[in-house]
Order: C-alpha cells, then structure tokens, then sequence
C-alpha cells in the first residue's frame, strides 16, 4: 500500500482519528498501532504479516532468554541472528540460488518480500543491542511488535537502531503544532519529488535502459545521470514521507537523506545517502571489524566489507554486489589518494563545482550495476558508452534534468536547515504560498504522473 495511493489516503484517514483516540493508555494506542500496521502489511499477502509477527515474538523471547539464561547466552544471541539471517536469505535469495527449483517451496512465494530486509535489520539491532547490554530486553510484547510492525518505516525504512529508537515506543506520544507543521513539510516534499520529479524521471530512463543498444553515447550518459536523480528522488521523497506520518504518529525515526549531491568526497557523499543503513552498517559491521583499525590496510578492507554487504543486501544479483563493490574501491581510492574531507568543514565555494560534478559522475557511474537486470546487460552498456560515433545531443529527458537540478539547488540553499523542507523560520505568508504552490502541482500531476511503484521496495 503505496503512501501516494487514495488507498493509503483512506487507510490514513480512518486510522489516524482512532489511534490519537487512545492517547491516555499507551498499551491500546500501540495495539491499534500493530493491528493498523498488520492491516497495512499484510494488503495484498496476510502471509506478510504473519511472518513478521513470528519473528517478533521469536525476537522477544530470544532477547528475554540473553538476559534470564546467562549461562547460554552466547549460545542463544547466536541461534537468534542466525535464525534471522537465514530467514533473510530464504525469503529473498532462494530463488537466486535454487533457479527454477524454487517454485517446490510454494510457502515462501510471496507477492512481494518487501519491507523484510528492513525488519529483520531492525530485529538484529534488537537482539545485538540486548547481548551487548546496551539496551534492556521489552517485556511487553505489544511495544515490541509496535516497533517492529511501525508501518510508515516497515516496507522500505528508515531502518532504526534499538538502543536509540525502541524506547518512545514504552512512552506516551504526543502531536504539537509545531510538529505537525513540520510533518506536513516533508510529506508535502517527499510528495512533490515522488509523483512530480520522480516520475518524470522513469519515462526517459526507462526508455534508455530498454533500448540501449540502438541508442548513441550520449543518450546512455544521460541515462545514467538521470537514473542516478530517480534512485534519489524516488527513495528520498518516500523517506520523507515515512518521516512525516511517523511524526504525525508522535514517533520520530531517523533521517535518511541529507542532499547528498552537493558532496564534494566519495565519503561525504556516503555520509548524506541512505544514512539509516549507513548507521546500521557502521553499528553492526564495521565497527565489530576494527573500523579504521591500526593500519590503512584494515581501514580499506574493511570499508570494502561494508559495501560488498550493502551491495549483497540490496538483492540477489551479481550486479547489485559488483555495484557495492564497486563504490567501496572508490571509497578506498579516495582513502589512498588523501581526498576524504573533513565533516566539520561545511564552507562552499565555487572551487567546490568540480568536486561536486566528479564525485555525482563518478558514484552515477555505478548506476550501471544496479540499474541492468543481469551482468550482460551492464557490460554491454559500459562497452556502448564509450563508444566512439556521432555526438547529437540528445532530445529527451531535458524537463527531467531540469526538475532535478532544481531540486538539488533548493538542497543547497537550504544546507544549513534540519532539512531541506523545513521553511518555519520563513513568515506564515510564504509558507502558505509555497504549500499551495506545491499541492496544487502534485494534484494536477498526480493523475499523469503518478507512480505507485518504488524503486527501493524490491530490496
């Protein structure tokens, strides 16, 4: 169920009134959470949420058994994740292993396995932060399943961290004006560049993708650096969205988006995109590895361990690994080659244009991976783009460009914001322009220009 769906609309509307209802008791507001939530998941295949529900209780009881059994819990903390990790890899990578035999496991044939590579991070954050004793195991099952079933992050994140989210959860909720107004910002925005930038994105995309081996050079360059806006509006604007309903909900998730094509390094540019699964990765992964460790060798290696996991998440594809590994070596080369930057030094010049055009050209590059449906595919549109011929510029994609650029110049002026939709500091008069401006555009383009589909729900 889709945020930019009437569906949803009315989903939201119906829900919304019944769940502020139970404000005083934060058991039944979290209840009517999870029943609204499993409601929401389990739309189209109830199999969904009956599946999350198990691995909540299971999660629950394994955190609770840690903390009362101390003489096994390493025993235990091990069996949960591993029970984990290999529900992830049964629900979305059997087929990639097994091919055609698959289909013997009829159970697991699921719609769609969105939104479970989401939970079952989230579920490992759980599990860890218990054994680590950084956090203490919920014994209430329902705020436990609230945080897990939590609808606007389930089918496609932010992904939160225990330790830091779970516990507003236990806490009762409350909805400000300020908060609100805030909320509605980032719906509005995320909106705006899903129905409205996103979606004209895809119609030159796709059409480049499709026909790449009858198209010239450039139209291929064009391709990538429009796939590479598409990727981040259509991500960015949902995760705005998830922002904006969970604040309408009295629950604050993490940011996921901080304009990351204003980076002037590989590594600023990954400490602005996808920063929920940044942090998880970071929490769990790299830091367990050593992080920088003693010698600029296990600095790189394991930095490349990071991203060969990110790219293994994302899907059962060697092009989605090929395409983490590829982003990890030009981590690792800006590492060697001493261009990592500061993240204090947030000053801007022109000097910074260039930086900023290499680091968006260098990370579109990779594009290719993700966005081909096999290796063939990708090699052949590498091989295609430097292809020597004719250098007509191409005809499409031009108000696609231009809507990103835009977007991208509104997240520079806006930098020194929380986010790049927040205008409270701007009179009540302008706000109210802007909003209306913005409205009206996504009403009168939703019916053209709207798309249901999201990129990142597949991984």
């Amino acid at each position: 169920m889709p945020f930019n769906t009437l569906k949803f609309v009315y989903f939201f509307a119906f829900f919304f009134p019944i769940y502020w209802a139970a404000k005083k008791n934060t058991t039944l507001q979290n209840s009517i959470l999870i029943i609204g939530s499993l409601v929401f998941y389990g739309w189209d295949d109830y199999r969904l949420s009956v599946l999350l529900v198990a691995i909540s209780i299971f999660c629950w009881i394994g955190a609770i058994a840690i903390t009362k059994l101390e003489r096994f819990k390493v025993f235990i903390y091990y069996f949960v994740i591993t029970s984990l990790l290999f529900q992830l890899f049964i629900c979305k990578y059997y087929h990639w292993i097994l091919g055609e035999r698959h289909h013997n496991i009829t159970w697991y044939s699921f719609t769609t396995t969105v939104g479970i590579s989401y939970y079952i991070l989230a579920a490992y954050s759980y599990v860890t932060d218990v054994y680590r004793e950084k956090l203490r195991p919920s014994f209430s099952i329902i705020n436990l399943l609230a945080y897990f079933s939590f609808f606007p992050q389930l089918l496609s994140g932010p992904i939160p961290i225990a330790y830091r989210d779970l516990a507003q959860y236990a806490e009762p909720k409350n909805l400000s004006l300020e908060s609100t107004e805030q909320a509605i910002q980032r719906i509005i925005w995320g909106l705006f560049k899903k129905v409205i930038v996103s979606s004209t994105l895809a119609t030159p995309v796709d059409y480049i993708f499709y026909n790449h081996d009858a198209l010239e050079a450039p139209y291929l360059w064009l391709g990538v650096f429009l796939y590479s806006f598409q990727v981040y509006m259509d991500f960015s604007g949902y995760s705005d969205m998830a922002w904006g309903l969970a604040r309408l909900l009295g629950i604050k998730i993490n940011p996921n988006f901080n304009a990351p094509f204003i980076s002037r390094s590989i590594d600023e540019f990954w400490r602005r995109w996808h920063l929920s699964l940044s942090a998880w990765l970071k929490e769990y992964i790299y830091i367990p590895l050593g992080g920088r460790g003693k010698f600029k060798l296990q600095y790189c290696f394991n930095i490349l361990a990071v991203f060969f996991i990110s790219g293994l998440w994302h899907g059962a594809n060697s092009t989605y690994i090929l395409w983490g590994t590829a982003n990890g070596l030009l981590f690792v080369i800006s590492i060697l080659l001493g261009l990592t930057r500061n993240p204090k030094n947030q000053n801007y010049t022109w000097k910074n244009l260039l930086p900023i055009l290499l680091v968006f050209i260098s990370i579109s590059l990779t594009r290719v991976f993700f966005r081909s449906p096999n290796l063939t595919s990708a090699i052949l549109y590498y091989q295609e783009m430097f292809k020597v011929g004719q250098l007509n510029i191409p005809d499409i994609g031009h108000e696609a460009m231009l809507l990103s650029l835009g977007v991208v110049l509104v997240e520079f002026f806006q930098r020194n914001q929380i986010h790049t939709a927040d205008i409270q500091h701007k009179p009540l008069y302008l706000r109210a322009i802007i909003y209306a401006i913005m409205l009206g555009s996504i009403i009168y383009f939703w019916p053209a220009h709207n798309s249901t589909e999201y990129i990142y729900f597949k991984f």
